[in-house]
């Protein structure tokens, strides 16, 4: 039986994209067969002695940081193993396959002895200054001699721009018995939906500010705010917002309720939230930006340059008042976007794992 153990940075037991894609890959894996585990590093970041220290502390003497060592919010298959608070190479299992997944862990992963298994690196996001890094620190990872695995035709630009190999490239999913048409496109009420974020990428904010010049034209407007994190300012009473959402509430209640799923971040690896939005029958309007196009584009959605705050709010009033165009761009949407299947992405990686691609 084949062993794959994927690296993660910490474990906070809180919904992530990147998390999620990852538990999605194992689940899968372990049903063809493989033997996965999962190792969640302590504090990737910083020098291992220190981390060592603080860990000891930290699990034995006073519990100071919000980790975790448990997963309450996705459905592991019960046969994954899990390793928390991994520091050093004895701390992570002996495998065939190991994966870095993050920029922070690929320093860990890459330094190895061979025993855990063939390096591979999942780059899902292009983790520069905006995630906390050092400037070039993401480009040196690309160059750590792994594998390098894109989700992105943006991030494999980016990979060849550091001056790496070719990247595999193998394009993200969504889980169709999650996230599907419940709710009829049509006839749906002046509502928009927005993730809440605190990264600064996302930009929550000014997405908020977009909504708020929108409400001026279209007095009936309602605004479902999603997300993991706590909102950063007081809300209207026409903004509600829904902590920790999950799949049912997302497909029912957020997205399926929605004329709209706006979408203004800045960076973006694969953003997943999108097509999510379009399985359930929302019209996404968002950032012309890398992380969307690879299945976005100007049938299916309505694509926008960043920073155009006037072209944003003009575009959302404009289809919360033409309901034909709404609805022609949802249902495009939500006809494209039901390639983007597990089954699909997985015999992939199984072909990029065995040097078939």
């Amino acid at each position: 039986m084949v062993k794959v153990n994927f690296v993660l940075s910490t474990s906070y037991d809180q919904p992530i994209g990147g998390y999620k894609i990852v538990y999605q890959y194992a689940n899968w894996l372990v049903k063809q067969g493989f033997e996965v585990s999962i190792c969640y590093c302590y504090a990737p970041n910083e020098p291992k002695t220190y981390a060592a220290i603080k860990r000891g502390i930290d699990t034995k003497i006073f519990k100071f940081s919000k980790r975790k060592s448990e997963v309450t919010w996705f459905p592991l298959n019960n046969s994954i193993k899990s390793f928390y608070n991994c520091i050093f190479p004895g701390d992570i299992p002996d495998a065939d396959i190991v994966f870095a997944t993050a920029a922070r862990t690929a320093p860990l992963v890459s330094s190895l002895p061979k025993s855990k298994g063939r390096k591979f690196y999942f780059i899902q996001n292009y983790e520069a200054e905006g995630f906390g890094n050092k400037k070039g620190f993401a480009e040196q990872t690309y160059n750590l001699g792994m594998t390098n695995i894109v989700i992105s035709n943006e991030l494999r630009e980016k990979v060849l721009e550091s001056g790496a190999r070719e990247p595999k490239y193998l394009p993200n999913f969504y889980n169709h018995k999650e996230f599907y048409l419940e709710n009829p496109i049509e006839g749906r009420k002046n509502v928009v939906c927005l993730l809440n974020h605190v990264q600064e990428t996302k930009r929550t904010k000014f997405g908020l500010d977009i909504l708020r010049e929108v409400k001026k034209s279209i007095p009936d407007l309602e605004v479902q705010l999603f997300g993991a994190y706590d909102p950063m300012e007081k809300l209207e009473t026409w903004i509600n917002f829904t902590k920790n959402a999950n799949s049912l509430q997302l497909r029912k209640e957020i997205y399926g309720s929605s004329k709209i799923y706006m979408l203004p971040s800045v960076l973006e690896g694969w953003v997943l939230t999108g097509m999510e939005a379009m399985a359930s029958g929302a019209a996404v309007v968002a950032s012309h930006i890398g992380g969307i196009v690879d299945y976005a584009n100007d049938t299916n959605s309505i694509l926008i340059e960043p920073d155009n705050k006037t072209n944003f709010v003009n575009e959302v009033i404009k289809l919360l008042k033409n309901d034909d165009q709404r609805i022609a761009v949802a249902i495009k949407g939500n006809e494209d976007v039901k390639q983007y299947v597990i089954d699909k992405s997985g015999e992939r990686l199984i072909k990029i794992i065995n040097g078939e691609i």
